[in-house]
């Protein structure tokens, strides 16, 4: 009897030992992998800047290594390229997109997220040229580490995962979630295949927060008394759940698509957005409590029969996203043509004179498909006439009904036709050299236009014809005269 206790003790103290070295190591590459990505020699991994190329190689490197594989079957590398603007300058973003397959015969056809983006701010200059950097090791060097030591666990234990998993470094994020938004709009499957996702975004400081915040995960049915049971077996408190899908993450465009969507938080508690944000504040053996316990809901989750969306959260995602559809855009026009005046009862048109106009327009999309655009602008209109030039100074108010396709998002690109009326009050103008006398000339103008155009990131081209309906004339006695416009334009969206 006492031989088998000391058998047992040793043995006890073998397991916890190989536990213990366990730890140790994943520690050491979550530390390693955070102390790389938010080093100054990345300077920041700003959106298009070499340090987010090294970033990158760095986070594919890792990927090879621990054996996740490309995603994409028609390149041989991780990379979904797409192009951004920003004002006057084209940067070129990446996501990295890797790929372990489920066991499951069924369900690896289904998949499982699990991203982080690796973008952050980059570096600025002060008025005395001194380079700031903002390195970024929680927000979000830490979710990164976080994903290439999980998508580790998987591949070399693929048995585990019945489901297939994606393992995604976003980048653009900290530009408006971009990246995770042409990942969603631009997939090679159907969205419904991705079953649920999870942004680790910010999951360095677990004890200084105290608590692990799941937001999210009542998006997805049955989920909290898993939660509850994996809490427990690792010791660690969950924060924030809820069923309300995370806005200021890579969560959100997986949401609006109807995909449960789950942020991965250990709260505001590093220095967010600062240059202090460095690698050795953050609490590395938090994280390897937050690896274990992913590692296990991720398991766990990957062999459930089926995983169904809350319907309460995806109406109240899909509501948001009509509404963010519905956001109205102000701007500047400009239009450069040419107009003349048609004679209908003597049935010819007057020659061609140079007209122009500026202004501001708003634009309110309705749907998808349809947008109506108010425009204010300064209209000088004219044509050729018998003493020279005839001219209008004009404030004309044009409303537009258009309809188009929809925006593609990483170039904001779309194309529509156009109709609508148009009200025009002349103020001045002249025949010739003599003023305009409004007694004998319309001072108020009706009308209608119709064109076509398209929007590319936030500029606007296109032609448009505008037609009067009344005559240049007061008096009923003279000659039916109508103006007629014919303008190239650009727009530019504040």
């Amino acid at each position: 009897m006492k031989n088998t206790f000391i058998a047992f003790v040793l043995l006890l103290h073998i397991v916890s030992g190989l536990y213990a070295t366990k730890d140790k190591s994943l520690r050491d590459a979550l530390e390693k992998h955070v102390q790389i990505l938010a080093s100054d020699s990345l300077e920041g991994r700003g959106l298009g800047t070499d340090g987010a190329e090294r970033a990158r190689k760095y986070i594919t490197d890792q990927f090879s290594e621990v054996g996740i594989s490309p995603w994409y079957k028609t390149s041989d590398d991780y990379f979904q390229l797409f192009g951004l603007r920003r004002q006057l300058i084209w940067a070129k973003a990446l996501n990295i997109v890797g790929f372990i397959e489920g066991s499951d015969p069924v369900l690896k056809d289904e998949y499982i997220v699990i991203g982080a983006h690796y973008d952050h701010l980059g570096f600025d200059f002060d008025d005395k040229e001194q380079k700031t950097i903002y390195p970024g090791a929680d927000d979000n060097a830490s979710g990164v580490s976080a994903i290439i030591e999980l998508g580790k666990h998987f591949a070399a234990s693929p048995h585990l995962l019945k489901r297939s998993l994606l393992v995604i470094a976003f980048d653009a994020e900290e530009s408006g979630l971009l990246g995770a938004e042409y990942f969603i709009n631009n997939l090679p499957i159907d969205p419904g295949q991705i079953k649920i996702m999870f942004s680790l975004d910010m999951v360095g400081m677990l004890k200084t927060h105290g608590k692990l915040d799941l937001k999210g995960i009542n998006s997805a049915e049955n989920m909290l008394e898993i939660i509850d049971n994996l809490a427990e077996i690792h010791n660690i408190k969950i924060g924030t759940t809820g069923n309300s899908i995370e806005r200021h993450t890579d969560t959100a465009p997986f949401g609006d698509t109807g995909i449960p969507a789950v942020h991965v938080f250990t709260g505001l508690k590093s220095p967010y957005h600062k240059p202090e944000d460095t690698y050795d504040l953050l609490d590395y053996e938090g994280m390897v409590t937050i690896h274990s316990f992913m590692a296990d809901l991720i398991t766990r989750i990957s062999a459930m029969p089926e995983i169904v969306p809350d319907a309460k959260s995806i109406s109240d995602a899909n509501n948001t996203r009509i509404k963010r559809a519905k956001r109205m855009y102000t701007g500047l026009t400009l239009n450069v043509g040419s107009g003349y005046h048609q004679y209908k009862d003597e049935f010819y048109r007057a020659n061609s004179a140079v007209i122009g106009a500026v202004g501001l327009f708003v634009q309110l999309p309705l749907s998808r498909l349809l947008s109506v655009q108010q425009e204010v602008i300064y209209d000088l209109n004219g044509s050729k006439a018998e003493k020279g030039v005839f001219r209008r100074h004009a404030v004309t108010f044009p409303l537009h009904l258009q309809f188009g396709t929809p925006r593609i998002s990483a170039a904001n690109l779309r194309s529509y036709v156009f109709a609508g009326p148009y009200f025009r009050y002349n103020f001045a103008g002249f025949d010739g050299e003599t003023p305009l006398n409004f007694t004998i000339y319309q001072e108020q103008e009706w009308g209608y236009s119709l064109g076509l155009g398209f929007d590319i990131f936030d500029f606007s081209f296109g032609y448009s014809s505008r037609s009067s309906l009344t005559s240049l004339f007061i008096d009923n006695q003279q000659p039916k005269v109508f103006d007629n416009n014919h303008y190239f334009s650009i727009g530019y969206r504040f």
